[in-house]
């Protein structure tokens, strides 16, 4: 179970605290592009829209990491939305701001299907 301040368990079923969705999010996936584009490597993906979801954001921890002679900043948030299914670690999050996330894991809220907090890494571009 998260220990984010908007998510709460009442009665045995887990719930976001209403106020703090106050982000709209895009989730987007890799998905071929049609009609079809091709590169020398191949068929060419693009990002296309999952869906749409209000979204309490939290941010984790950031840290500077030192990759092949440059500073990048790193951070590393939660986001706690309504549970819809489909959603995988291989996609990411565009927030209302423009900012973007790479989802690195997802835990259902006590498998309840409820609740859904995505563990994300945004890197420099969103700062």
């Amino acid at each position: 179970m998260p220990t984010l301040s908007f998510i709460t368990v009442k009665n045995g079923w887990p719930s976001i605290n209403i106020g703090a969705l106050r982000h709209q999010i895009t989730i987007q996936q890799l998905l071929p592009s049609s009609p079809p584009v091709y590169n020398e490597q191949g068929e060419t993906l693009s990002w296309q829209p999952f869906t749409t979801a209000q979204a309490a954001i939290e941010p984790i921890s950031g840290k500077d990491v030192i990759r092949g002679g440059q500073t990048t900043t790193q951070l590393f948030l939660t986001i706690a939305i309504w549970y819809q299914p489909g959603i995988a670690a291989n996609m990411r999050v565009i927030s209302d701001n423009g900012s973007v996330y790479i989802i690195q894991s997802i835990e259902n809220v006590l498998e309840m299907n409820q609740v859904l907090t995505l563990n994300c890494l945004g890197i420099n571009q969103n700062l």
